[in-house]
């Protein structure tokens, strides 16, 4: 009878040292690290600027932008980087006014500011995607497209690529827009910038369209933070975007990029000679 008391008190304890071993683990095993699953936590990265305060869908990355008869949306990102990869992505509102208008942008804080601009609006029956680049606080270097996708739908990936060489508009991963690097003209790699995104309108918007919502997911900022006037620091080859494969299209990109432009292009400046009756100095340097 005591054996199989004994037996039994063993079998107990043994049980009951899983149990704690299960529990050990659970309590002692380390938390994932922000941006395993190529999100980055909202709160963490970026602040709202100014009109409505961003809601927070979910406690990691989705939040969303409001525009209404009053005020639209806008937020910063806390840190200001010199190079880097960075890619939002974004569902655009349910609005084919071409008033209102989505955007997300790299810029600097100067009195000749250099920027990075992605803009969705809508267009009677479709959606156009505008892209801009400022350089010296030179602007207006409008390239649009016919996007092949309903941006209201679903989110979808709006990203730059800016290192010392080229900066790179993707859609999706589809390259669009290619600015490279010229000797002779002025290129992006002398201030730094910070990143943005906002949801506005243009003139009065249609009551009847209000309000409007424009949906943002955080992904991971692949970035080189800085500070303000320290660039150089973020120039070096240990930053993958920085590196020679990156200086210029692989040959299935420029393939993606070529038909891009060739089927969904709808304008560029480069080609307005109504405009610019002279071809800008900066074309030269596209692509």
């Amino acid at each position: 009878m005591r054996n199989k008391q004994r037996k039994r008190d063993m079998k107990m304890r043994g049980s009951d040292q899983k149990n704690i071993l299960i529990v050990m683990m659970v309590v002692i095993s380390p938390p994932l690290a922000r941006g395993e699953d190529g999100f980055v936590t909202w709160g963490d990265n970026y602040y709202t600027t100014w009109g409505h305060p961003a809601l927070v869908i979910s406690e990691t990355s989705e939040f969303q932008l409001t525009l209404d008869h009053k005020s639209g949306s806008g937020f910063e990102s806390y840190k200001i980087y010199g190079s880097g990869s960075f890619n939002i992505r974004i569902k655009a509102p349910q609005s084919k006014s071409t008033k209102v208008t989505t955007s997300f942008y790299l810029r600097s804080k100067s009195s000749r500011n250099d920027g990075l601009c992605f803009q969705i609006f809508g267009n009677k029956t479709a959606y156009l995607l505008n892209t801009n680049i400022f350089v010296y606080g030179e602007g207006d270097k409008y390239q649009r497209f016919r996007l092949w996708f309903d941006p209201t739908k679903d989110y979808h990936s709006y990203r730059f690529l800016w290192n010392p060489y080229q900066v790179v508009f993707y859609v999706d991963d589809t390259a669009i827009r290619v600015y490279k690097k010229n000797p002779d003209i002025y290129y992006p790699s002398v201030q730094t910038m910070f990143m943005h995104g906002s949801v506005e309108n243009g003139t009065m918007v249609d009551p009847m369209e209000m309000s409007c919502t424009a949906k943002f997911q955080a992904s991971k900022i692949d970035g080189c933070a800085t500070e303000f006037m320290s660039i150089d620091k973020c120039f070096g080859l240990e930053y993958w975007w920085n590196r020679k494969e990156n200086w210029e299209l692989s040959s299935k990109e420029r393939k993606l990029y070529m038909n891009a432009r060739k089927v969904y292009l709808d304008y560029d400046y480069c080609l307005d000679r109504k405009r610019y009756p002279k071809v800008p100095q900066e074309c030269r340097s596209y692509g």
